[in-house]
């Protein structure tokens, strides 16, 4: 999936996703929908992400 960054605090904080994230949760309505995978070299507001359901299968399947 793609992301966007829509948290003013977190883009006023950090410019939007930095190295280290990946892995951090991504919430949508409260709810966490997956976590992030890459940001975009040449937009840090946005990135990649895995939805937590295809993150279940997986650790089913191994």
């Amino acid at each position: 999936m793609i992301i966007e960054i829509i948290d003013k605090d977190l883009i006023n904080y950090t410019g939007g996703i930095v190295q280290g994230m990946s892995g951090a949760p991504i919430i949508q309505n409260n709810k966490i929908i997956g976590a992030l995978t890459h940001v975009f070299k040449d937009n840090p507001k946005k990135g990649y992400g895995i939805f937590i359901d295809e993150m279940i299968e997986l650790d089913k399947r191994y």
